[in-house]
Order: C-alpha cells, then sequence, then structure tokens
C-alpha cells in the first residue's frame, strides 16, 4: 500500500488497542453486533510474536478477553502493523488473505468473515446489513424512496443528491446525447480490437469456444484522446460531483477511465462479477467515498447483463452475498438505453451477472471520481489494490497490466510502463 495512505488513519499496538481503545468501542458500539452473533462461536487473534485476545458473543454484543479460548472456532496471527491495518479497514479479511498476511492457527478466513461485519460495527460504530432486518428507505427529507425511478437532466442537482445519498444509485435517462455516444462506443471498438491477449491494462476473459475477450479496459484515455476529454466533460463532471462539489475524476489512476464488455457464455476470467463493493479488499478510509459514473454506450437488460444494485447498502457493513442470496432484499435491475448515465457508490453492493442471450457485447464507460485526500494517497498510475492482485492458473483472479509496489520509484515506474505500452503498439 502507498506509505501516504497510512496518514489518515491512527496506528493501534495490539495490547494498547485492547486494554484501551476497544473497551470504550464495545460499550459505545457492541449492540450494533448482538443479534448478527447469535449462534456464532467466539474468535482469536493472535500477535505475531506473543499476545491474543478472544472475541466472544453475549446476548447484548461481544465481549474480548485476554488469551486464546478454548471454544475458539479460529485463532488468526496477524502482525501487529497488519492488526493495526485490519482495524482500520486498510485491509479487509480478503485483502489480508490475498496479500499472505493471514496465518490460522485453527479455522480459517470463512470463519473471519462470518465475524467482519460484527467486528467493523465494534470498531467503527457502522451498523450491519441484514434482510431480516432491512432498512427503511428514506431519503433526507423523510421521503420513501421510489426504487424504480429514474431522473433527466431536467430534474435539479439537489433533489438527485439526496436521492443518491439515500438509496447509494442513481439513474439519469438521456443524459448524453446519440451522437457523443456512437463517437464514445467507435473509440472503444477501435482500442477493443487493437488489443492482443495478455497486451494493454485488460482483464481477458476466456468464451466457450476457447477465444479470449476484453472484458475490461483501463486507462483508455491512453489510447483515446476522446475519452480522455470526456473525463472533464461537463456532463460526466455534474454527475460525478452531485455528492460534494469536492471530488475530482481520477483520470490518472484508480485504473482511469474504463470500460466493461459484457460478453454471453464466459468460461473463465472475470467477465461476470459477483455481488462486491468496490473496496471489498480495503481502502475504505482512503478510497471512500468513492462515485462511479457509468455512461452506458448500449442498451442493458438481462440479456445481456444489466448492473444491479442493493438500494441503501452503501451505509451498512455486509456479510458476502451470492446470486440468489438476494430474494426479498431492496435489488434494482436496472435497465438503461444508450445515452443514460448511472452513478453509485463503490460500497454500495453491485454485481454484473451473465447476460442471459447470446452475443450480449454490452459496453459500460466508467469514470471514477474521489475526494483529494485519493489523491494525497494513491500515486499517478497506481490503483490502491495493486499490491493485492495476482493472477491465477484458474483465471478468477485479474492480472492487472499496470502494478506499484510500495518503494518504487514512481518516476521510473512510470516511464517503464510507457515503454512497455509502446512496446506492445
Amino acid at each position: 500500500m502507498p506509505r501516504a495512505a497510512r496518514e489518515w488513519v491512527p496506528e493501534h499496538g495490539f495490547e494498547a488497542f485492547h486494554r484501551e481503545d476497544l473497551p470504550a468501542r464495545i460499550e459505545r458500539n457492541a449492540g450494533l453486533a448482538a443479534d448478527d452473533l447469535v449462534g456464532a462461536k467466539p474468535i482469536a487473534f493472535c500477535r505475531t510474536g506473543g499476545g491474543a485476545y478472544t472475541y466472544r458473543p453475549t446476548p447484548g454484543g461481544v465481549e474480548v478477553d485476554a488469551g486464546v479460548d478454548a471454544e475458539a472456532c479460529a485463532v488468526v496471527e496477524l502482525s501487529e502493523p497488519d492488526f493495526s491495518d485490519f482495524v482500520n479497514e486498510i485491509h479487509t479479511a480478503s485483502g489480508l488473505a490475498m496479500a499472505g498476511k493471514l496465518h490460522f492457527e485453527r479455522g480459517g478466513l470463512e470463519d473471519l468473515q462470518r465475524w467482519e461485519p460484527a467486528l467493523r460495527a465494534c470498531f467503527e460504530g457502522r451498523p450491519i446489513w441484514s434482510k431480516d432486518a432491512l432498512p427503511e428507505l428514506i431519503d433526507e427529507a423523510g421521503q420513501t424512496l421510489d426504487l424504480e425511478r429514474s431522473f433527466s437532466p431536467e430534474d435539479s442537482d439537489e433533489e438527485m443528491r439526496r436521492y443518491l445519498v439515500a438509496a447509494g444509485f442513481l439513474h439519469v435517462r438521456g443524459a448524453i446525447d446519440r451522437d457523443t455516444i456512437d463517437e464514445l462506443g467507435s473509440e472503444v471498438d477501435r482500442v477493443a480490437h487493437s488489443l492482443e491477449p495478455g497486451t494493454g491494462s485488460v482483464w481477458w476473459s476466456t468464451r466457450e469456444s476457447g477465444d479470449q475477450v476484453p472484458t475490461r479496459i483501463n486507462y483508455l484515455d491512453r489510447d483515446s484522446e476522446r475519452i480522455k476529454a470526456m473525463c472533464f466533460d461537463e456532463r460526466v463532471q455534474r454527475y460525478g460531483r452531485l455528492l460534494d462539489r469536492s471530488l475530482r475524476v481520477c483520470d490518472d489512476r484508480l485504473d482511469g477511465p474504463m470500460v466493461f464488455i459484457k460478453h454471453s457464455n464466459i468460461a473463465q476470467g472475470l467477465g461476470d462479477l459477483v455481488w462486491h463493493q468496490d473496496d471489498g479488499l480495503g481502502g475504505h478510509p482512503v478510497m471512500c467515498p468513492l462515485m462511479q459514473v457509468g455512461v452506458q454506450l448500449d442498451r442493458a437488460n438481462a440479456k445481456n447483463g444489466q448492473l444491479w444494485v442493493l438500494a441503501g447498502s452503501h451505509r451498512y457493513s455486509k456479510h458476502q452475498m451470492a446470486w440468489g442470496d438476494e430474494e426479498g432484499q431492496p435489488v434494482v435491475r436496472i435497465e438503461t438505453e444508450p445515452g443514460d448515465v448511472t452513478v453509485h457508490f463503490g460500497d454500495l453492493y453491485h454485481t454484473t451477472p451473465a447476460p442471459t442471450g447470446a452475443n450480449a457485447g454490452r459496453r459500460v464507460l466508467y469514470f471514477k471520481f474521489a475526494e483529494p485526500k485519493t489523491f494525497d494517497a494513491i500515486p499517478v498510475g497506481a490503483h490502491y489494490n495493486d499490491l493485492l492482485f495476482n493472477s491465477g492458473a484458474d483465471g478468477r483472479v485479474a492480472t492487472r497490466g499496470d502494478t506499484w509496489r510500495e518503494g518504487d520509484d514512481m518516476e521510473s515506474f512510470q516511464s517503464q510502463r510507457f515503454e512497455d505500452r509502446d512496446a506492445s503498439d
């Protein structure tokens, strides 16, 4: 992780946190975790080199005692800095595991993930999303949200902002004219057709036919001046900054302007994204609020793999959710036309299931917006997750085209990055 990111969070010594800091947090927040922990077994954390504490469910929430309880379902060993990063949400359990920073003397990752929303509730006072206790979705004015509502460019920014804050997403119809959409689509097609598997800042997937296809192309601005200019188009800027005028477009980091291309019959790769949030590996205090502005180049529906969102979930800690688990919850399957714009929080649970029809080919451009602190913490050309991504033989983990590592000289890295790009042209 870029060292600058740690400037935004306190350091927690393992013993001091458990003896001096955590008791007050538990007294204040543990009630938020009580219902979620019904039936859960205790879990213990050990510091590499010595020291351990067991977290145990109680009718009122959580209690913590020194040592390792014999009934603990998992004993998680972490270095002191990694434990501090976990408390601060610099790394989530999944992020620590992917980075190879977790050791289990007992149990495994699933046991830690079972506890993670309750731990977030205790540490930060963040409530836990539960389909058994769904939140009432109302806006700042106390109005119940119509989750099927869409907006038009003529609606006021304040009205759209209120809806976005409450629902976590927004759908604006006819936000971009057709001529602009056709230009952007032509640019996306030109770049996509110029690529060969293994080249560029691209996520590749394999279809059942064996063909490799690009499913996500990052940093499109490197190959398209038209798409680069779109980062600062007044319409994209309007929707990206609805939440706060201080937000800036991430044109040169966090993967820059990118396109998702939905293909049918994907057999291997990240062509179909499961339920997730964009800081699922960590980085919440560094990246969030993160706004995703999606410029729709094609019609989106179930046949070509539309965006689904779990309305209101951006304000909550959440258990992992598989396709099918959303039954009975406030899920919105957003149907769009070319020129529509969607906006959603990175913390909102969202997914893009596989297309149900043949030859999907749906394209959507995304422009991310973040606070100035994100630009201070994450260097040009880097993504927060760069340290955590690995290529997997099963194809389920994307290979990142660019990888920045802590300690790298950024000037040399950037120079080499563009040399590599030019060599592949």
